[in-house]
């Protein structure tokens, strides 16, 4: 944000807050709050993850991915434990983000099957939907934002990551509208169930932590 670099993949337009001074908490659509609740929390990760300074070699690169891929596979898993999606308007998470993680490391030459996922004390923990939404709130705005450095780091890696892009080209054409549909989901949910509101909340602040603590220890 205001601090000096670039961040691992900025995630303003998904998160900005868009608060007003007449606004309360219970007149509020969820995902207006979470923007706003979780902002500390994604500042935080904005300050940890300098992608831009940090990877300057298709080395670094690799150990990135692998990272990304030690925690999203674990966590895309758990998503599709939820049967509540289509309750809400969403077909459930297919798992997207980790199949293309793996697309990416196998181009470079990395076998996944030999890849640990993060130890569980890493995850957020997902014990219910409300829980899992709130985790899939911070991966599905995340993907937004990696479009955004997605040139910085062809500009600095060039030939060398072609073919081995897709994690940061997020959901290609279908990113912006996958994110309003499940944007449209995360409010009629909190409309729905709004005592689970502080559930889904607490639960992506603490996804942002666990993307700080794991990409960037």
């Amino acid at each position: 944000m205001s601090d000096a670099g670039a961040p691992l993949i900025d995630l303003s337009a998904a998160f900005a807050p868009r608060l007003t001074v007449c606004e309360s908490s219970s007149s509020r659509s969820l995902s207006a709050r979470l923007r706003t609740e979780t902002a500390n929390a994604h500042s935080e990760v904005e300050r940890r993850l300098r992608l831009l300074d940090s990877i300057s070699s298709l080395a670094q690169y690799k150990d990135l991915l692998i990272r990304f891929y030690q925690l999203y596979r674990p966590l895309e898993s758990l998503f599709q434990g939820f049967s509540e999606w289509l309750a809400i308007g969403m077909d459930g998470p297919e798992g997207v983000f980790s199949k293309r993680l793996a697309a990416d490391l196998d181009v470079l030459g990395v076998d996944v099957g030999g890849i640990l996922d993060a130890p569980e004390y890493f995850l957020p923990p997902l014990p219910t939907f409300s829980s899992a939404l709130g985790a899939l709130y911070v991966i599905e705005g995340s993907a937004l934002g990696s479009q955004v450095i997605l040139p910085g780091l062809q500009s600095v890696l060039g030939a060398q990551i072609a073919g081995a892009d897709t994690f940061f080209q997020g959901r290609g054409q279908l990113t912006l509208p996958f994110w309003r549909q499940f944007r449209d989901a995360l409010d009629r949910y909190g409309i729905l169930h709004p005592e689970q509101s502080a559930i889904v909340i607490q639960c992506a602040g603490a996804t942002f932590s666990a993307i700080g603590e794991w990409i960037a220890p």
